[in-house]
């Protein structure tokens, strides 16, 4: 099964002194087409965040999110990602144009409003009959 993955730079906004740089893994799996994963286990071990392909494709150009995520551009070469949990609200910025590109590629794998035809419908019914 084919899956994209990229290592993307991103900066936890926690106040000058403790803010910090992290290499976040960032994948994609075709199969799953909506979502896209940030694996932050480097950071902080078993920590993956879902995002919606659309939230980041539209936080790209202005803000966007309900709940959990939000994503917004920042200025020019910064998008700024929020995500609330359990602990409190992780701001984070990553280039613009890294996420750009990594959404794009997406595309060519799985192009826009094409995702419905990539899913395992049948699958997906059978294990929620089986639970």
């Amino acid at each position: 099964m084919e899956r994209l993955t990229a290592r993307i730079g991103m900066r936890l906004m926690t106040g000058d002194e403790h803010s910090r740089d992290l290499d976040v893994d960032w994948s994609y799996r075709p199969d799953d087409p909506y979502a896209i994963d940030l694996d932050f286990s480097a950071f902080q071990a078993d920590t993956v965040w879902t995002i919606s392909r659309d939230l980041l494709t539209a936080g790209i150009h202005s803000p966007v999110g309900d709940g959990d995520v939000h994503v917004a551009p920042f200025d020019d070469s910064r998008l700024l990602i929020a995500l609330a949990g359990g602990e409190g609200v992780a701001l984070l910025a990553a280039s613009v144009a890294e996420v750009d590109r990594f959404v794009a590629a997406t595309a060519e794998l799985v192009p826009a409003g094409s995702e419905h035809t990539r899913i395992d419908w049948g699958g997906g019914l059978e294990g929620l009959l089986a639970s």
